[in-house]
């Protein structure tokens, strides 16, 4: 199984525990910053998904109640929160998703299973603006981005702290796949994806397989809203070359599997203070966004 770090935030001076190595034991709010911003299982990716989802939620009850309290009554609230623009959030997903199979982080079986490597972009609903005069339109409109921008401030912090650790991670990751052993199956990879018809910028590593098949699939997405055919077509496209993904890239995924785990080892014993850091301000931001929607216990 593969191993999972993680961090004890321990109050005042304490120490944090220690486990097997040397390494930080794991702890509940460690386990989702380690799974955001350094993440080298499909596990710690899962760790990582379901804490950023608690803080959107939060952070979405935040934005709720400072509507609600410009005296705006529950029709206009939907329609404030309906009419902010949600598609960066979703493309943010996407870039995550991205960039986590770039070095080898995808479930081939579930991949397999459902034919999808590539997130398929949907432009979402016009907001439903029945019985909202334009003037109370365009207050709402304003109050929603001042609503929006005090929801966003308790994890402005851990925003910034995990960017900062998450591009030294980055660079970490860019030195594995420029070792030899990585290098020697990446070009297998390319031989393999040239063969079954891939263009040469699709075949020089995951990461550029990956990004020319998400502007492939979704090169109309952001334009007219996508019917029900233009989305089948999507999907069987990212069907057919999912499925070349698994045959040509699948011992280069095996491969890099096997060995982040110890090369985030190697990373967080370099920047232990710098991560558990980190951990206390994620510890902080939870508290105060369950503070602010009374969830706190």
């Amino acid at each position: 199984m593969p191993l999972v770090f993680g961090l004890v935030l321990a109050a005042g001076c304490a120490p944090a525990a220690r486990g097997p190595g040397g390494l930080p034991t794991l702890g509940r709010t460690s386990a989702g910053i380690i799974g955001s911003y350094i993440p080298a299982t499909l596990a710690q990716v899962a760790d990582g998904a379901d804490f950023q989802q608690n803080i959107g939620t939060l952070e979405k009850e935040v934005f709720e109640s400072c509507v609600r309290g410009y005296g705006f009554g529950p029709k206009a609230q939907d329609f404030a929160f309906q009419s902010m623009n949600f598609m960066p959030f979703q493309a943010m997903s996407g870039y995550n998703a991205s960039q986590n199979a770039s070095v080898g982080l995808v479930d081939v079986h579930s991949i397999n299973q459902t034919g999808m490597l590539a997130p398929i972009f949907i432009p979402g609903e016009r907001p439903d603006s029945t019985g909202i005069s334009p003037a109370e339109q365009r207050a709402i409109r304003v109050d929603q981005w001042r609503c929006w921008s005090a929801s966003l401030r308790p994890a402005r912090k851990l925003e910034q702290q995990g960017y900062a650790v998450h591009r030294q991670w980055y660079s970490t990751e860019v030195r594995l796949l420029n070792s030899k052993q990585v290098r020697a199956a990446t070009k297998t990879f390319g031989s393999c994806v040239s063969h079954e018809g891939a263009p040469r910028t699709a075949s020089q590593s995951l990461g550029q397989f990956i990004n020319w098949l998400q502007r492939r699939i979704n090169r109309g997405a952001f334009g007219a809203r996508s019917g029900n055919g233009e989305t089948s077509v999507q999907q069987r496209i990212d069907a057919h070359w999912s499925d070349v993904f698994i045959r040509c890239g699948g011992p280069l995924v095996s491969l890099l599997q096997r060995l982040l785990p110890g090369t985030q080892q190697a990373f967080i014993q370099e920047h232990y203070g710098q991560i558990a850091a980190l951990g206390k301000t994620a510890a902080r931001t939870m508290a105060e966004l369950e503070r602010k929607t009374g969830t706190a216990l």
